[in-house]
């Protein structure tokens, strides 16, 4: 019974912090475009927040390593990031950079350890497949917080109350995960498993990072603004896209747990590449497509990298410190990148490519080079 109640945590938290996080990147973006500030200005504050996360992820984990408690960890990322979302209701833009900047330290409290103390409650076998179960609730989570947009019809008040209480409501249901343990591991396993870990996929955690991250406020207004769709329809496509995609991410797990490591990650990068070509197709049907497929190749990597890094390494907490900081790192260049692409080259056309979504293609090719070099460095 203790078991399932730690699964349920597991299962049900990052639903409430999944909604919370993307309501309220939703309702930033939109009600400071409606202000006048460019896509770049308002990709500034994800930048921010990636950066704090990235830097801080790896620091918060050895804290954990060293036996701080990882419960207490959580509950403090939760209890600041409610705080903090009140905060937006009452500050200027400029402030709200520093706000994303302690949201990016509290998030990385809750999330990085959370993903450790994922990979320590399941067993063996299973790791993979309950690591992507996880990351499949963040992401039902993310397509209920861009319906729960629509419902509030953009109204920053109850959007931000909103995001607040689901933040709190995560402390209570964080409690189960007291009685998860630590495993311990032998000395000469522990130093086999350092010497087989292949750095390079901290790369490939990078442009995954810069990739995914341009799944929000670049793709949000290429989809709204160069694609004619509108905020509204926007949201309503991309929350059934983030859904279906909870199956894709669930699937990916299974294929790593079932075949490799290597296949799993051939096939994201493949699926990466071709969702980067096809979002510059000036069609609507075929960047619809485009984008289901980005989601999946994005949010599917997710759990498979992190599965991957605390298998093959000595210190849990660290390793995937360090992995999150990578991703994050490049989250936090490729907003500014794609925001400042998007601004300067959505008007034009190169036959029937739209060049505000050149920055996915770039992305795509990146990482299926990346991946070979992994791929090929560890065989």
């Amino acid at each position: 019974m203790r078991r399932w109640r730690i699964y349920g945590s597991i299962l049900i938290i990052p639903i409430f912090g999944g909604l919370a996080a993307r309501l309220l990147r939703i309702v930033l973006a939109f009600t400071l475009r409606n202000m006048g500030l460019s896509v770049l200005e308002i990709t500034i504050l994800s930048s921010t927040f990636m950066l704090t996360r990235g830097l801080s992820a790896p620091i918060i984990g050895k804290l954990a390593d060293k036996s701080i408690s990882r419960l207490v960890i959580i509950l403090i990322g939760f209890v600041g990031l409610g705080i903090d979302s009140i905060l937006y209701l009452v500050v200027p833009y400029p402030y709200m950079i520093a706000l994303r900047a302690l949201d990016g330290l509290y998030g990385a409290m809750a999330w990085t350890t959370m993903q450790a103390l994922v990979h320590l409650s399941s067993p063996i076998k299973f790791r993979g497949r309950l690591m992507s179960s996880y990351f499949m609730m963040g992401g039902l989570g993310a397509s209920i917080g861009y319906i729960f947009y629509n419902l509030l019809l953009g109204n920053e008040y109850w959007a931000i109350i909103t995001v607040a209480m689901f933040y709190l409501i995560s402390v209570f249901f964080a409690i189960p995960l007291r009685d998860v343990k630590d495993e311990k591991v032998k000395k000469e396993e522990m130093s086999r498993m350092k010497k087989d870990f292949p750095s390079s996929l901290y790369t490939l955690n990078f442009f995954y990072g810069m990739f995914l991250s341009l799944g929000a406020e670049v793709l949000w207004f290429y989809l709204a603004e160069n694609m004619g769709f509108g905020k509204y329809n926007t949201t309503l496509y991309l929350s059934i896209f983030t859904f279906v995609a909870i199956f894709g991410t669930f699937f990916m797990g299974h294929m790593a747990d079932k075949k490799s490591y290597s296949y799993t990650l051939w096939l994201l990068a493949l699926l990466s590449l071709i969702s980067g070509t096809l979002l510059m197709l000036n069609s609507k049907i075929v960047v619809l497509i485009a984008t289901l497929v980005f989601y999946i190749s994005g949010r599917g990597f997710l759990p498979v990298a992190r599965s991957f890094a605390a298998s093959k390494t000595k210190t849990l907490g660290t390793s995937l410190g360090l992995v999150n900081m990578s991703s994050n790192i490049g989250s936090v260049l490729a907003p500014l990148i794609g925001g400042a692409m998007y601004d300067s080259l959505h008007p034009y056309r190169v036959f029937n490519l739209n060049m505000g979504a050149a920055i996915f293609f770039i992305m795509g090719l990146l990482i299926t080079i990346n991946t070979y070099i992994l791929l090929h460095a560890k065989n």
